[in-house]
């Protein structure tokens, strides 16, 4: 059977289910003249008939709307006019006169604010919003080459902090809606991808390497739009998941017509955007035995110069260019009654860094089939593959490979004579555990792979053309693998490999039941309802073993390993049941009301808390359409909206309302034999709950000058109580600590957006656009005496805690001591800081105990900025085009951590950043110098090395043309784009680590804003060719 005709018989356009959604109710009148006949008639819009247009007598109003094949039947005279219209198009008019067949195709309506954007289970026009709802259209996601979805909104969307906190390739991205909410719970907002809604957990930091991101298995070039909902008004309807915000992505689809094939492919090259001046080795070798002097010792640790005769620069031993490709394929058409959308993708990228890189290969399917006049099928499926070779950036700083560049010495050589990779801890000043970063990149393995499946159905059945009822299905599976394996080939190694699989269904089923109507001129009404299920099933298995003769196996072969690691299981499982509804309602399209509620019940939390309701209300004021301004040309809409709503936070982790057992082992008896038993691990709370979040928002939209300028403003203040914290308890529980609900944090802010054309000319034409927003994070209330606590401390050599939770400041603000200049001369054991030496760094006494104790600690900054902004322009000449963005933010810090060992004046031995030569020496006893004396004294965490974090960057920058059809004369050929782009090309800021947008860890680690070694960021140069045939 001809492929076609089966889907012919099988699907439905989607389309055609939003025509018969927004249908209108017939309009009666009066009664037929004696002249009049039946005129029979087809409504299009973009060539597609539209269900539900209304088709009325100009002058007696007396009409009807079309049915689901956008027909319509009328009795009219020959003299009478037809007045045509449907939501989102320009009305038309059309004179009966001799006909009996009147077919009209209607003109989309220009400017932002006929937009339909998606919501929340269903579509809205733009203007008729009433939340907190931003776009990210498909010209601004092609603009500049993206390995993943949340790439697309960096710098574009007012309110949304996208932080790349792993650069690396596949490395995980962060994003802040609004701030962040919860302390150990989720911050990452919901993902709704073609109806499906995806959680994006990227985990913290394993110890070995930075997290990685799931949404990275997911093609880009797919996504047509995303909509990001910002308030309680158009979150709500989210319920549990809503409170972080949401993000609905939307992929390509099929249009009526004939096939049409589109081919992408890029290559560019990436390099290291920033290196760190280092002291050379020579440089290196004169602080050392500086330091041997300033100590007094007998013995420099360098004598003999000559004997060291490198000057390794160990950053470019392990930085390179790296290429970046990627290959796209898009087929798609179809007929009225079947359209398909069929794509293949392969995005390779290698990384700056040696050792990494990421490969993934992708196929998509969206079909929206006609089974009959009431019955659609639309179906979305993605299949991926993703293969992530993760380097070791670990935040257990000796671990890492950039850490290790950065303090091994520049007078060690990267390899001996004979080839083999020199020991640099057999170096006088080493440390024994520091490892040849070289050896690091090759001697440690580390390749994650994910298989995943993403695909659902929604069958849609049209009551009415006012009434429809759908029913969704679908899974996210998603199967990884992790190989690692360190060689024999590093210090203290002999061999070790491990195995860790995961594999995780999630089941979705939703049904739907939406009402439109228009009542007469005045009344609007969009009602929707539901039901949900969402399931997720996780297991997972780890197997390892060590001490292999060889490294000829890695992990293809674990019993090559003598030792056997005791091997891990585990099994999850989670349920989410929901019960939906909204309503809006328009009077006279000037005064809008959204009122909307959902109440979910989570397997997560305790036996009295397993559901909570999410209820939500806005309101708008169109004032644009009062007469009073109905007549003012130059202002195209002006609407007032305001809201106010509930949501939740269900992403606590599974079971930990329950008491968990765990395996111990034991040795009993003479026979000493091992025995296996249970103990419990976690203390229950049957009384855990939601984090919840009141937020309230007004706002203004408005258009002047027929769309050429728009703008839009908000101000939100959000509440989230109920904060998940480890309370401690006493310790004859047999417990550390609890789970438990308590505490309350605040986010508010403003957020502007505008955009306009400021010139348009013949053939040129130039767009510019603006976005920011501030945020003011506070904790109100936490549930521990002092009304505070620390984050996890930071490894060796900080061993120290730089974050706190402390109420009334910002969440996870930074913590430690300010400088007070240099010694000027040698301190007694009575002083301030008892037998401090003459350079030696001086600390303020800010409790004025006359001691510098833990109690002088102070606040520092905070790890989130205060302002955050985006800057677009779109310049057309002809067939050039020049689209740049810029992207930066305001008042943020950042914990340099490396400093804390590259700038301590080789008080661990470490080799260090050129600027320390600025530094007090017994010839230059400067107590203005920017650096203490070379000695082994270790530096306090203090203001030295929080620093500045806020720049200027220019994001991206593309330069296209576009081939005029004329000037190829093929006619196979319909559209054909040359581009070349940069990203990260100019950043500027007062940061002195590799870039100032970097956080070591990720998820819910309190450990916020720190730079350990982290990823460093590239700039890349990319050239692409766009084809459409």
């Amino acid at each position: 059977m001809n492929l076609a005709l089966l889907l012919n018989g099988l699907v439905s356009p989607a389309r055609r289910l939003l025509g018969v959604a927004l249908g209108v109710v017939v309009l009666n009148g009066a009664a037929f003249a004696q002249s009049e006949t039946r005129i029979n008639g087809l409504v299009t819009g973009d060539g597609k008939p539209l269900a539900g247009a209304t088709v009325k007598i100009e002058k007696t109003g007396r009409g009807t709307t079309t049915d689901a094949e956008g027909r319509f039947q009328l009795q009219a005279s020959g003299q009478e006019t037809l007045v045509v219209s449907f939501i989102g198009y320009k009305t038309s008019t059309a004179l009966v006169g001799n006909r009996t067949v009147v077919n009209v195709e209607l003109v989309p309506e220009s400017g932002e604010l006929s937009e339909i954007v998606v919501v929340g289970y269903g579509t809205q026009r733009r203007r008729d919003m009433t939340g907190a709802v931003s776009s990210v259209s498909t010209q601004a996601i092609q603009e500049m080459p993206i390995a993943t979805a949340e790439q697309g909104l960096l710098g574009r969307v007012a309110g949304v902090q996208v932080v790349q906190s792993n650069a690396a390739p596949g490395g995980a991205i962060s994003v802040r809606v609004r701030g962040g909410n919860s302390v150990l719970g989720g911050n990452e907002p919901l993902y709704v991808i073609d109806g499906f809604p995806v959680y994006n957990n990227i985990g913290t930091n394993d110890g070995q390497t930075q997290p990685s991101n799931p949404l990275a298995a997911i093609n880009p070039n797919d996504i047509v739009s995303m909509e990001v909902l910002k308030d309680a008004s158009a979150t709500a309807i989210f319920g549990a998941r809503g409170a972080n915000g949401v993000v609905i992505v939307t992929t390509r689809r099929g249009k009526a017509g004939e096939g049409h094939v589109d081919a992408e492919a890029y290559y560019g090259v990436q390099s290291v955007r920033h290196k760190l001046p280092m002291l050379t080795g020579g440089e290196y070798m004169e602080l050392a035995n500086e330091r041997a002097r300033n100590l007094g010792l007998a013995t420099l640790p360098f004598p003999d110069a000559s004997r060291y005769p490198a000057n390794t620069d160990w950053q470019d031993a392990i930085y390179q260019q790296a290429p970046i490709s990627n290959y796209a394929l898009t087929f798609s058409g179809g007929s009225e009654a079947s359209r398909y959308s069929v794509s293949g993708n392969w995005f390779e990228q290698q990384g700056v860094l040696r050792g990494s890189g990421f490969k993934r290969g992708s196929v998509r399917a969206n079909l929206d089939n006609r089974l009959n006049s009431k019955l659609t099928l639309s179906t979305s499926m993605t299949a991926s593959r993703a293969i992530n070779q993760r380097s070791r950036t670990s935040i257990n700083i000796l671990s890492g490979v950039v850490y290790s560049a950065l303090i091994a010495p520049p007078n060690a050589p990267v390899t001996n004579p004979d080839g083999t990779y020199f020991n640099i801890a057999s170096l006088p000043t080493s440390d024994p555990a520091w490892i040849n970063p070289v050896l690091l990149t090759e001697g440690f393995d580390n390749e994650n792979s994910t298989n995943r499946i993403l695909a659902n159905s929604n069958l849609s059945y049209a009551f009415t053309p006012n009434l429809s009822f759908s029913v969704r299905l679908g899974i996210d599976y998603i199967d990884s693998r992790t190989d690692q394996y360190l060689s024999r080939t590093l210090p203290a190694s002999t061999g070790s490999a491990a195995v860790n699989t995961s594999n995780n269904s999630t089941y979705l089923n939703e049904n739907i039941l939406s009402y439109k109507k228009q009542f007469g001129t005045n009344h609007a009404l969009d009602l929707t309802a539901g039901y949900t299920w969402q399931q997720t099933v996780g297991t997972s298995l780890g197997a390892g073993t060590a001490n292999f003769a060889l490294d000829l196996f890695g992990t293809d072969n674990l019993s090559a390993g003598s030792t056997v690691n005791t091997p891990q299981t585990n099994r999850s499982e989670n349920t989410l049941l929901s019960w939906l509804g909204r309503a809006n309602y328009g009077f006279r399209d000037k005064y809008l009301l959204t009122v909307s509620g959902r109440a979910d019940g989570s397997s997560r939390f305790g036996e009295g808390n397993k559901w909570g309701f999410f209820p939500s209300a806005a309101l708008a004021w169109r004032v644009s359409e009062e007469p009073f301004l109905k007549n003012v040309n130059w202002i195209g809409d002006l609407k007032l909206r305001t809201s106010f709503g509930v949501t939740g936070n269900q992403e606590i982790g599974n079971y930990n309302s329950l008491t968990r057992l765990n395996t111990v082992s034991a040795v009993f008896g003479t026979g000493q034999a091992i025995v296996v038993g249970y103990a419990p691990v976690s203390m229950p709370n049957p009384s855990l709950k939601w984090e919840t979040t009141a937020q309230y928002n007004v706002g203004v939209d408005a258009s002047f000058l027929t769309g050429r300028l728009n703008l839009s403003l908000d101000y939100y203040v959000k509440n989230t109580t109920d904060l998940l914290t480890q309370l401690p308890v006493a310790l004859s529980s047999g417990f550390g600590s609890i789970l438990f609900n308590s505490g309350s944090v605040r986010n508010q802010g403003f957020e502007l957006s505008a955009d306009g054309v400021l010139l348009t000319k013949n053939k040129l034409r130039w767009n510019l656009g603006l976005n920011l927003a501030t945020n003011s994070n506070q904790v109100l209330d936490v549930a521990v005496a002092g009304g505070q606590f620390f984050a996890p401390i930071l490894a060796s050599p900080l061993n120290e805690s730089v974050n706190i939770i402390r109420e009334g400041e910002p969440l996870s603000a930074f913590y430690g001591y300010v400088r007070d200049g240099l010694w000027e001369t040698n301190q007694d054991a009575t002083g301030l800081m008892p037998n401090a030496k003459a350079g030696d760094q001086r600390y303020q006494d800010l409790n004025g105990d006359g001691r510098i104790t833990a109690d002088d600690r102070t606040i520092l900054g905070k790890p989130n900025p205060d302002l955050i902004y985006g800057i677009t322009s779109q310049l057309s000449v002809g067939n050039f085009d020049l689209n740049v963005l810029f992207q930066g933010v305001s008042g943020v810090t950042v914990f340099n951590a490396n400093k804390f060992s590259i700038g301590d004046s080789f008080a661990r031995g470490a080799n260090q950043l050129a600027e320390v030569k600025d530094r007090w020496t017994t010839t230059n006893p400067n107590p203005a110098a920017l650096y203490p004396r070379a000695s082994n004294v270790s530096p306090l965490i203090s203001d030295r090395f929080f620093e500045d974090g806020s720049y200027f960057r220019l994001r991206n920058v593309q330069l296209g043309y576009n081939l005029p059809k004329n000037l190829t004369r093929l006619k196979w050929l319909r559209a054909a784009r040359l581009y070349v782009s940069g990203q990260n090309l100019l950043t500027l800021t007062k940061y002195t680590g590799y870039d100032p947008e970097v956080s070591s860890t990720g998820g819910s680690d309190l450990r916020k804003g720190v730079d350990v070694g982290a990823y460093p960021a590239a700039k890349t140069w990319t050239v692409g060719l766009r084809l459409g045939l």
